[in-house]
């Protein structure tokens, strides 16, 4: 790594590889494609599997227990050992729960400290109703009011941590998570046959599909929405489709309960994605429960793909870069959700350039450079 570039190190808490759920893939393509602007060096957990990734950035293994690295303290000796081993510039906290540690760190070393929001945290716990949310709220405003820029995934999350946290809004910026494309794929038609002819399905037929990590309890929750809410209207129409659901370790009851739906299809956790991704006409994001922005959404668009969501699975999402490929109905509505989805699969629309413009990865952390070289 050469010294005439800017140094960025960036504290993740957590085992993100192999990277297999929309935050972890997050965290790989961001630091990827950043290296490409600047030397990038990543402070992670000891369990970290690298086997099978291609990293641009350095990773060091330090955090090995998970209750001492949220006590922070003791690892905090290693984080100033390295900005001063590899004469870091700036020192980025990712999530707000190395807070202390990363405030501590920098203040020693006499460097900048930002932080990356993946999501509002203590807004997320508080909709799953976890009790120690307030005292996360006051943990999360202290850790973003003393860091020089956070950059939001979504403007929703900006807009909220400025209005509830006091934040300067010349320290806040927007910086979604992308995908690993910058211009409409070309899909292989050799997928889509492949799966007409498994399922019977006709030439007209549309391919509908979800994708989630389970267990989680908004994946879940949104699967069952398609069971009970959103099958049983689509039946009652003229649309003649499949809706497939993808991930592994669904709950053995909503299996169950699938296992007796004609119409829709259980495929566990799935090798090849492009299978599904050349395949599909529209991706169900009947999503209620979480924040920040939903990836699965991002990468259906990026593909080329239509989704129909509700409110809150469209959080964060740009219409502006959307148009004609994103169908938002009011959360709960599901006789919306439905109309839309017979919308969805009459319209004759493609995904505009602009979308990849403001979505790939390339040009996302482009942006966030620049933005820390006005910092510096």
């Amino acid at each position: 790594m050469s010294r005439d570039k800017l140094k960025l190190l960036t504290l993740i808490s957590y085992k993100f590889l192999p990277a297999l759920t929309g935050g972890e893939i997050a965290h790989l393509h961001f630091h990827n494609h950043i290296a490409d602007y600047i030397d990038n060096y990543v402070i992670g957990s000891s369990k970290n599997n690298e086997s099978n990734c291609i990293l641009k950035f350095k990773l060091i293994a330090k955090f090995k227990n998970k209750i001492l690295t949220y006590l922070q303290i003791p690892y905090l000796y290693a984080i100033i050992s390295t900005i001063k081993k590899e004469r870091i510039d700036v020192l980025m906290c990712s999530h707000p729960y190395l807070g202390l540690s990363s405030y501590c760190a920098a203040k020693w070393c006499g460097i900048k400290l930002i932080s990356y929001s993946h999501n509002i945290e203590s807004e997320r716990f508080r909709t799953l109703g976890k009790w120690w949310s307030p005292i996360l709220f006051h943990y999360e405003k202290w850790v973003l009011s003393v860091s020089e820029i956070t950059f939001f995934v979504t403007e929703e999350d900006r807009r909220w941590a400025i209005k509830n946290y006091n934040l300067d809004v010349a320290k806040t910026k927007v910086s979604p998570f992308g995908i690993n494309i910058d211009h409409k794929p070309h899909k292989d038609l050799q997928y889509r046959k492949k799966l007409q002819t498994k399922y019977g399905l006709q030439e007209d037929s549309k391919i509908l599909y979800f994708i989630g990590t389970f267990p989680y309890e908004p994946n879940n929750q949104a699967v069952n929405f398609i069971i009970d809410e959103i099958n049983p209207r689509l039946k009652k129409t003229d649309l003649k489709y499949k809706i497939l659901v993808i991930g592994k370790n669904l709950d053995v009851e909503t299996q169950k309960k699938i296992q007796v739906e004609d119409s829709i299809e259980y495929l566990g956790f799935i090798d090849d994605i492009r299978e599904i991704l050349d395949s599909a006409d529209i991706m169900l994001n009947p999503m209620l429960l979480g924040g920040g922005i939903k990836t699965k959404a991002v990468e259906a668009l990026g593909h080329n793909i239509k989704v129909v969501s509700t409110s809150n699975g469209a959080f964060g999402l740009d219409p502006t870069v959307c148009r004609g490929m994103l169908f938002i109905s009011a959360d709960n509505d599901w006789e919306e959700f439905v109309s839309n989805i017979l919308l969805a699969s009459k319209t004759q629309s493609e995904i505009s350039p602009k979308f990849y413009e403001h979505y790939y990865w390339g040009a996302v952390t482009k942006r966030v450079v620049d933005d820390i070289q006005t910092l510096l």
